[in-house]
């Protein structure tokens, strides 16, 4: 498992796969391949630092497919962008990929279990969307009493605007830290 040790924190990547066959869809597309790179990074960071690295995507309603399945389908359905993230953000050896269906990743999974387990009380969020499932698992992560930061170089939304305003709502109303994968990997937390 990456990030045996840890040091009680990990990285949540959330619907890093889709196959954007919804409301805006395109356009988050657009952006999340647009994040991918800082998704990577963050990633690559995290497991060169031991931190340990949890991917929670979308089942698709695709209920008895293994996580495996579920993230080929992705990129069978979806537009160019779809199998692109698959190729280069796929979930490596010792990463922990779980599945969720609803929209935060906290909601009816392991999520807070596996984190008890592992005595994760720092957790990152990146992936998409910023303003639907990143957000919603930022709340449900604060509610459980977890120092939650949100990487803003590794989430992207519909558009820009969206992305913006729900940066600044975690970050003003819910106290949740706004940086750089390279901010919260530091050892001294920064204002970034």
């Amino acid at each position: 498992m990456s990030g045996s040790g840890h040091d009680g924190r990990a990285l949540l990547l959330i619907d890093v796969f889709s196959h954007f066959h919804f409301k805006d869809g395109a356009a988050l597309a657009r952006a999340q391949a647009g994040a991918a790179s800082g998704v990577a990074a963050a990633a690559a960071a995290c497991r060169r630092e031991g931190v340990c690295v949890v991917y929670c995507n979308d089942n698709f309603g695709r209920w008895q497919d293994t996580w495996q399945d579920v993230l080929a389908y992705t990129a069978r359905r979806g537009p160019p962008e779809s199998a692109a993230m698959l190729k280069r953000l796929y979930p490596e050896s010792g990463d922990i990929v779980l599945l969720k269906s609803r929209h935060s990743a906290f909601f009816n999974t392991q999520l807070a279990s596996l984190l008890d387990a592992l005595s994760i009380r720092r957790l990152a969020l990146g992936g998409a969307a910023t303003d639907v499932c990143v957000l919603s698992s930022a709340m449900d992560a604060r509610v459980r009493d977890l120092e939650v930061a949100v990487l803003e170089d590794a989430t992207a939304a519909a558009s820009e605007q969206r992305h913006a305003r729900a940066l600044a709502l975690m970050q003003d109303s819910l106290d949740i830290r706004v940086c750089t994968h390279d901010a919260w990997l530091s050892p001294t937390p920064s204002s970034a």
